[in-house]
């Protein structure tokens, strides 16, 4: 702990206990915890320095500042050009959405609370409430956030103890169960949490017993509002009719091609929530680009078999092993499969900018833009969905960038284009008429309609969905990062929660409106994301994220575990129980000594061949 003159302790409630009540602890995390002998004739006050947190007596109703998460819903998404620059530019908070307040309605998290130091605290058990004379005090137990204060009047021998807060199942100190779940729920690093309370002498519980709570009574807690917010959206969906309309894709927890999980999402896109989400760890599949494939069989029997949901579209990306899927067991019960536009529109970008450094198809470059707007303007302008339309208007573009504007058999006798046989524009003037064409029969044609016509990817435009995309599972994809960070490992009930976390921030703030100014006016923000290279975009303001759910769930776990800790602990045992096995599991492990001992031995055999 840092060198200070006083150490900081957190008090919450006081309570003024009998001499003679039971002060012992029966909580199995004793973090922390000191218990110094009291001898009622001398008293001396810690030199320790320590932190207090106070409670005020009244429940006043606070505000709390939080994150806004941005654009949960934003149908507008607008796509990073490469991988790189995606992970940069999901989902960032402007600067007018940092400070967003939030009633809370907990009373117990709507209580405030105070950081007092040690010498401050025990200034005001310096005399005696009942005589008014001097007398003594000692921190005589401290363990996490609570400390107990015995007093003795040197004149008329009052005495009492006192604590700084209550305790929970006559066992359970408060705030050491409300700090874990804290962290736990607002996503933060458990580390890095508790090493800044440390590096401010703030009095609280160790790592330790922040994971003992988090595995007996934080995951549980978790897992059950999961089960309630998705049996609610399940019956919903019922009450609404028709098939499902669903968006699905994997989110890996790391970086590169040697994942350890994939999560999978599937989000209802008439309600805008998610409504399952399966963890598949590498180990369950032959590799982890298996993930996939295995978390939307699991969200799929879940849905169909389990809840007797009957699914009318889902849009995928062009995964191959998930496309077949569908195609063999989806499709002949009547769903329809679609791909992402924006998947699309990365393939052809990163083939228009391979293709225009080639020697002269530099012109290809100055077209890149208009024809990806060309491939969201084909999909979005055939509403029914029509392939045959939609492969006709797409490579109707190969014309278009020739200056060629009505479109014929003879020019693509390949392709069936008598469905669009000339372009919708007006005719062009001005500027739009002095357009840099390529050449036609240039190599930057030739090369431009073979990028245009390849056969997977026309096929792939003739499946594009009409209305939906996979926009929101970007921006949830992106969320997920402020719960569960990829350059971080957790557990694997750790990562489930974490997951169920983002899930429920993002279900509970799905439907937030624009914001607007004072006098009426909607906000917008302009911003200048790396990908454009200078360019700008322009987005909505929403309103302040909601965190009630945060509470709520604060309030459940406290209430869950005044009720009984053993039956918070087994509610959800057998799921919690129910995971695969470690990676580490799979390795061939040595006995440590034996591997140190072979360790030093090539150090010193590298050593001596050196010398």
């Amino acid at each position: 702990a840092p060198q200070t003159d006083q150490r900081l302790l957190v008090t919450v409630k006081t309570q003024t206990v009998p001499e003679e009540c039971d002060l012992s602890s029966t909580n199995s995390s004793k973090d922390s915890s000191q218990t110094n002998s009291v001898n009622e004739d001398e008293f001396r006050v810690s030199s320790q320095t320590s932190i207090t947190i106070g409670q005020s007596s009244q429940s006043t109703t606070t505000t709390i500042s939080s994150t806004n998460y941005g654009d949960l819903s934003d149908t507008t998404y607008i796509p990073p050009s490469n991988d790189e620059d995606e992970e940069e530019n999901e989902y960032e908070i402007s600067e007018d959405e940092e400070n967003c307040d939030e009633d809370l309605n907990d009373s117990d998290a709507s209580a405030d609370k105070f950081i007092v130091c040690e010498e401050q605290l025990l200034e005001l058990f310096q005399n005696c409430p009942s005589c008014a004379e001097s007398a003594d005090s000692l921190i005589t137990k401290r363990e996490g956030t609570l400390i107990e204060i015995y007093q003795k009047c040197l004149k008329c021998s009052f005495n009492r103890r006192w604590k700084n807060q209550t305790l929970l199942h006559q066992n359970m100190p408060h705030l050491n169960l409300m700090i874990s779940g804290a962290i736990h729920i607002s996503g933060c690093v458990s580390s890095q949490a508790l090493r800044m309370f440390h590096l401010i002498g703030l009095q609280v519980i160790k790592p330790v017993t922040f994971y003992n709570h988090q595995t007996k009574y934080i995951i549980p807690t978790v897992l059950v509002a999961w089960e309630e917010e998705q049996e609610k959206n399940v019956q919903r969906l019922k009450d609404l009719g028709d098939g499902l309309i669903l968006s699905g894709d994997c989110r890996f927890d790391s970086p590169g091609h040697c994942a350890k999980y994939g999560s999978y999402t599937l989000i209802e896109d008439r309600i805008n929530k998610v409504i399952d989400l399966q963890l598949v760890q590498s180990s369950e599949v032959p590799n982890s680009s298996w993930c996939e494939l295995e978390g939307l069989r699991r969200s799929i029997q879940l849905l169909v078999n389990v809840n007797n949901l009957s699914i009318s579209a889902i849009i995928t990306d062009r995964h191959a092993q998930v496309a077949k899927y569908i195609r063999e067991l989806l499709v002949p019960r009547g769903t329809k499969h679609y791909y992402d536009g924006w998947h699309l529109a990365k393939n052809i970008v990163k083939r228009l900018d391979a293709a225009a450094k080639e020697p002269g198809c530099e012109e290809i470059a100055m077209w890149k833009q208009s024809i990806v707007n060309h491939l969201y303007w084909t999909a979005g302008s055939t509403p029914d969905g029509n392939p045959q339309l939609m492969r006709a208007k797409w490579i109707s573009l190969c014309n278009h960038v020739q200056d060629i504007h009505v479109h014929t058999s003879k020019l693509f006798p390949k392709h069936d284009i008598t469905l669009f046989p000339q372009c919708l524009h007006q005719p062009l003037e001005g500027e739009e008429r002095n357009k840099q064409w390529i050449e036609p029969g240039s190599v930057a044609a030739v090369k431009l309609e073979a990028i245009m016509s390849q056969t997977r990817f026309l096929n792939d435009v003739g499946n594009m969905s009409p209305k939906y995309q996979t926009s929101s599972l970007e921006s949830f994809h992106a969320l997920v990062l402020r719960f569960a960070l990829k350059l971080t490992g957790f557990s694997y009930n750790g990562m489930k929660s974490r997951l169920y976390l983002a899930a429920l921030h993002y279900n509970h703030n799905a439907d937030r409106g624009q914001a607007s100014t004072k006098e009426g006016e909607l906000r917008f923000s302009v911003k200048y994301p790396r990908f454009k290279k200078g360019a700008y975009s322009v987005h909505p303001i929403k309103k302040n994220a909601s965190y009630t759910y945060a509470t709520d769930l604060l309030k459940k776990l406290k209430e869950g575990y005044e009720k009984g800790p053993k039956e918070l602990v087994t509610s959800k045992k057998e799921v919690m129980d129910n995971i695969p096995a470690p990676l580490s599991c799979l390795c061939d492990k040595p006995e440590k000594h034996m591997a140190v001992k072979e360790h030093l031995s090539r150090i010193a055999k590298f050593k001596t061949e050196k010398e």
